[in-house]
C-alpha cells in the first residue's frame, strides 16, 4: 500500500510538474524573510551568523585573505562582505542585519534554483525530458536540501560543478574549465572535473587549453591575494588540509564526537592559528592519502582505458558516473563531513538514478542528516552512540553508491544502471 501511494504521488507530481516547481520556488522565497526573522530573534548557531561577524570586520578596515585567514575559499567570504557593505549602506542596526540575511538568503535561492536548472539540463542531455522531470522532482521536494540552504552556501559550488560537468559533456570545454576554476574558489570538490576532462577530452592541445583556462580562473582570485598577503592565503589553503577529523569514520577512530571547528574568528589575524587542531589524531594520514590516491589513480586509468575502447552511445553517461564516483571516493576519504555536504552528491544521485534505488539512497541519507543535525548536536550531544550509528550508516551508503557509479563508469555491468535514452558522444565537439 505505501508503495502504491508513493507511485501515485510520483505520477501526480510528474503530471503537474510546473505547478510543483512553482510551489518549490514560492516556498524558497517565503523562507528568505522567515530565516532572517529566526536569526535575528534567536541565537541558533548558523554559518550565516558567522559570515555576518566576518563581514562586520570590514567596518574596521579588515578584509578576508588580506587581514585575516578564512577556512573557506575566497568567493563566498567576499560575497558576504559585499552583502554586508550593501546592507549597511541602506540601513542601520537590526534592519541592516535583517537586510544582510535577506540578501544572502536571496543569493542562496538563486544558487539552488540554478542547481535545479542544471539538474534538468544534465538529465535531458543524458536520458531525455521525462527522466529529467523525475530527477528535478526528486531533488526539489527533499526537505534536507531545502533546510540546508538556509544556513550554508554549498549550492554555489554545486551550481558551478554541475555547470562545468554539463559543458564538458556538451563539448563546451572552455566554459567547463572556467566553471571548474571558479568552483575551486568556492569549495574544493569541483576539482574532480579537471582529471575527468583531461581523460575524456581528445587532443593534447585541447587538454592543455582546459588546464590553462582552469588555472587562469583560479589565478584571477589567487594571484592578487597572494601579492597582497601570501601568508594569509597560504594559511587559508593549508587549514583545509590540516584540520583533524570530524563526523566521519576517521573521527570515530580518533574518538572525537564533535563537529568541525577551527580557531575563533578573533584569532584569524595570526596565520599560525590556522594550524592549531581542536583535537589530537594518531592516524597515519600520509599512508591513508597514498592508498586513496592510488585507488583514484587506478580508477582513472581503468576509466581512460574503458573510454578508449568503448566510444559511442552512453559515453556521456559513463563520464557523469565517473564524476559521481570521484565525489563519493573524495567524501569517503575526507577527514571531515558536515550535513551540507549532501548537496554535493544529491544532484548526481537523482540524475543517474531517477528511480526507486536512487530515492531510497537519498531518503536514507536525508534521514541520517536530520538525525545528525539537528537531533544529535542540538538535543543529545552527550550520547555519542547516536552520532556513531549515523556515521556508520552514512559510510555504508556512500560505499554502495560509489559501487553503483563504478560499475557504470567502467561499464562492468551495463544492465545495472542504464540511461533510458543515450546520446551521441560528447567529446567530439568544440567550443
Amino acid at each position: 500500500m505505501p508503495g502504491q501511494l508513493l507511485s501515485r504521488a510520483s505520477c501526480w507530481a510528474e503530471a503537474h510538474f510546473r505547478f510543483v516547481i512553482t510551489l518549490v520556488v514560492f516556498s524558497r522565497l517565503v523562507m528568505i524573510p522567515a530565516r532572517a526573522f529566526i536569526l535575528i530573534n534567536t541565537q541558533s548557531p548558523s554559518d550565516t551568523r558567522y559570515f555576518l561577524d566576518l563581514a562586520r570586520l570590514s567596518e574596521q578596515g579588515l578584509y578576508p585573505y588580506i587581514h585575516f585567514w578564512v577556512e573557506y575559499p575566497p568567493i563566498y567570504p567576499w560575497l558576504s562582505v559585499l552583502a554586508y557593505r550593501l546592507s549597511a549602506g541602506l540601513a542601520a542596526g537590526a534592519a541592516a542585519e535583517a537586510l544582510f540575511y535577506v540578501l544572502l538568503g536571496a543569493a542562496h535561492v538563486v544558487f539552488e534554483l540554478g542547481t535545479l536548472a542544471m539538474i534538468y539540463r544534465l538529465a535531458v542531455l543524458l536520458a531525455g525530458a521525462a527522466s529529467a522531470r523525475r530527477s528535478v522532482l526528486m531533488f526539489a521536494i527533499l526537505f534536507v536540501p531545502a533546510y540546508l540552504w538556509t544556513g550554508w552556501f554549498d549550492y554555489l559550488p554545486e551550481l558551478l560543478f554541475l555547470a562545468g560537468l554539463y559543458w564538458l559533456l556538451a563539448g563546451r570545454e572552455r566554459r567547463s574549465a572556467l566553471a571548474a576554476g571558479f568552483g575551486l574558489m568556492a569549495k574544493l570538490f569541483p576539482v574532480v572535473l579537471v582529471p575527468l576532462a583531461l581523460i575524456t577530452i581528445r587532443g593534447m592541445r585541447r587538454k592543455l587549453t582546459y588546464l590553462v583556462t582552469t588555472a587562469a580562473a583560479v589565478a584571477l582570485f589567487a594571484v592578487p591575494l597572494a601579492l597582497i598577503n601570501r601568508s594569509l592565503l597560504t594559511a587559508s589553503l593549508l587549514n583545509t588540509f590540516s584540520r583533524p577529523s570530524w563526523e566521519t569514520i576517521w573521527a570515530l577512530i580518533d574518538k572525537y564526537y564533535g563537529f568541525g571547528v577551527v580557531a575563533p574568528l578573533a584569532q584569524h589575524m595570526s596565520p599560525e592559528s590556522a594550524f592549531v587542531p581542536n583535537h589530537s589524531s594518531k592516524l597515519p594520514w600520509l599512508l591513508i592519502t597514498g592508498v586513496f590516491a592510488l585507488a583514484l589513480g587506478i580508477f582513472y586509468w581503468r576509466f581512460w582505458d574503458s573510454q578508449r575502447r568503448r566510444q559511442g552511445a552512453g559515453e556521456r553517461y559513463r563520464i557523469a558516473a565517473a564524476a559521481g564516483f570521484s565525489l563519493q571516493l573524495l567524501l569517503i576519504y575526507s577527514r571531515g563531513y558536515s550535513p551540507q555536504y549532501l548537496i554535493w552528491i544529491a544532484p548526481l544521485l537523482v540524475i543517474l538514478m531517477p528511480n526507486r534505488r536512487g530515492a531510497a539512497y537519498l531518503a536514507l541519507l536525508s534521514l541520517v542528516n536530520l538525525i545528525e543535525l539537528p537531533v544529535f548536536f542540538s538535543f543529545f550531544p552527550d550520547r555519542p552512540a547516536i552520532l556513531a550509528v549515523c556515521i556508520l550508516v552514512r559510510s555504508v551508503l556512500f560505499v554502495m553508491i560509489a559501487w553503483n557509479y563504478l560499475v557504470t563508469a567502467l561499464d562492468l555491468d551495463p544492465a545495472r544502471m542504464r540511461p533510458s535514452r543515450t546520446r551521441a558522444p560528447a567529446t567530439t565537439g568544440g567550443n
